[in-house]
């Protein structure tokens, strides 16, 4: 009976891991095919020469735009979501696997430790910090979302304005 219950709290912690990594999948998807949509739309905004043209694309670009940024936060909603849940599942686990439920000095010292494995030259030095500093990829991602946003209403208020 205990041999089945552990590996039962291993099969739930292995569709966890798999959930929560499809979930990034998906939010890489969703944003490749926003970006790709926008590029699309700001091509058509500075190649039509109409005003009509012009605001309707700035408006789909604006939608689009904000469209991208809900999205993205609904996709970080469930990947914190299947997280935390890894992180309350390690715990529960007889072995210690420390991935998701490590402490945060436990989790910049293997960082750490991983970079000093090489030696680097001046520049890489320089990465490597930025490295440490452990930039959200999903936040900087939503940043340019937002940024779209605003590129889409300042070139909606230039093109009336104009």
């Amino acid at each position: 009976m205990c041999k089945q219950h552990d590996s039962m709290k291993l099969k739930l912690y292995e569709i966890a891991l798999d959930t929560r990594n499809f979930e990034i999948s998906l939010f890489w998807q969703r944003s490749n095919y926003f970006l790709a949509l926008n590029t699309a739309t700001a091509v058509g905004f500075f190649l039509k020469a109409t005003e009509t043209y012009q605001i309707w694309l700035g408006i789909f670009g604006l939608l689009v735009s904000i469209l991208w940024v809900a999205i993205n936060c609904g996709s970080k909603f469930w990947q914190s979501r299947w997280e935390m849940r890894l992180k309350i599942a390690e715990d529960n686990l007889d072995e210690k696997i420390d991935y998701f439920s490590a402490d945060w000095e436990t989790i910049q010292k293997d960082v750490k430790d991983s970079i000093d494995f090489s030696n680097h030259g001046c520049i890489r030095n320089i990465f490597d910090k930025l490295v440490l500093a452990k930039p959200s990829v999903s936040f900087v991602m939503t940043l340019l979302s937002v940024l779209f946003v605003l590129f889409w209403a300042t070139l909606i208020i230039i093109s009336r304005c104009l």
